[in-house]
């Protein structure tokens, strides 16, 4: 990064012994360790918010390759609500039919789970 050979980090850390002493090298040390950590943070903070800056302007432009990327991480049972689906728009028996279908769903997967378990055992 900085182009520096071994002597001369050894010649800049002895100027540091000599110039700031050997009782408060640690304080310095800590100080430093701070700041570089405050700057990566820093810098990080910058890179994400240029990276949302990057999203919100290809959403705008229509150029989303994904333009629902969140689904993926979405339940299986969430992930295929239909399109139109509006939260608090279903009736009482069409969240009992649906929270029926979410336990059969979960119910299989455990089932799928444990055989693969019981089968994969010697």
């Amino acid at each position: 990064m900085f182009d520096l050979s071994w002597a001369e980090l050894i010649f800049v850390a002895v100027l540091a012994l000599i110039i700031v002493g050997p009782k408060d090298m640690p304080k310095l040390f800590k100080i430093f360790g701070q700041a570089t950590g405050k700057l990566r943070r820093l810098y990080r903070d910058f890179q994400g918010g240029v990276h949302q800056l990057e999203n919100e302007i290809d959403i705008a432009s229509n150029n989303v390759k994904d333009p629902e990327p969140w689904k993926a991480l979405m339940p299986e049972h969430i992930r295929n609500l239909p399109d139109d689906f509006m939260p608090g728009s279903m009736t009482a028996e069409q969240h009992q039919s649906r929270q029926r279908m979410r336990e059969e769903f979960l119910k299989t997967q455990e089932e799928k789970a444990t055989n693969s378990d019981s089968t994969q055992k010697p």
